[in-house]
């Protein structure tokens, strides 16, 4: 599926809001965020690796540690 400007600034916007409430602490925030970038694009590396990394942070190291090796997969491609 080919994404147009607009379906790319939005996913765009949306890991970078999650960076931003990971940083503060505010982690379901930031996974909803991530959330709704995999929705418009499931592939995103960027996304699924920074929603690991929440996930970790919150204790649930089995999912994270999932997300992250899927995103190195995928940087690897």
């Amino acid at each position: 599926m080919r994404m147009d400007q607009i379906q790319l600034q939005r996913e765009h916007d949306c890991v970078e809001h999650g960076n931003l409430r990971d940083g503060q602490g505010m982690f379901e925030k930031a996974i909803a965020a991530y959330d709704i970038a995999l929705k418009i694009d499931p592939e995103d590396a960027d996304a699924l690796f920074d929603k690991g990394i929440t996930l970790k942070k919150m204790g649930n190291h089995v999912e994270g540690n999932k997300l992250i090796d899927e995103a190195v997969q995928l940087y690897m491609r």
